[in-house]
């Protein structure tokens, strides 16, 4: 099961080690997922207003990241974020168009305002659009 990770959730991760975000990202070590990101989230990951939330340092966040075992995509570019741009809001196009590019089946959020909405999941399917929560159901029920 490929599974893109959308900053939300990485953030969460690092914000509760017990929580269900991180939980996912436990099961990419496991074997049961592959957890599948792109630079340009990592970059949001380590946008200055987001590490002054996290409380830790830009190197303690690149460390966890590294342990995670995350698959690192290259930058999604203008030109593969552009098809995407008039179907999502403008700032979460690149996430979606990275869930494509890597060709996973899940992209995991916490993004209830732009992407865990129906309208959107219907739009992107096959990609199912899922909260953590979701993602461990579907995990442990399989």
């Amino acid at each position: 099961m490929k599974v893109y990770f959308d900053a939300s959730v990485i953030i969460a991760a690092l914000l509760s080690p017990a929580g269900g975000s991180a939980q996912v990202l436990r099961f990419i070590k496991a074997g049961l997922i592959i957890g599948i990101t792109s630079q340009t989230v990592i970059e949001e990951v380590l946008e200055e207003d987001h590490l002054q939330k996290i409380k830790k340092s830009r190197q303690e966040i690149v460390g966890f990241i590294a342990k995670s075992d995350l698959i690192i995509r290259r930058r999604i570019t203008s030109d593969e974020i552009a098809p995407y741009e008039d179907m999502v809001n403008i700032d979460d196009a690149h996430i979606v168009a990275g869930a494509g590019l890597t060709r996973c089946e899940y992209l995991v959020t916490l993004d209830k305002k732009h992407l865990l909405r129906p309208d959107i999941q219907e739009k992107f399917l096959p990609l199912r659009i899922v909260s953590p929560k979701e993602l461990l159901e579907e995990i442990v029920s399989n």
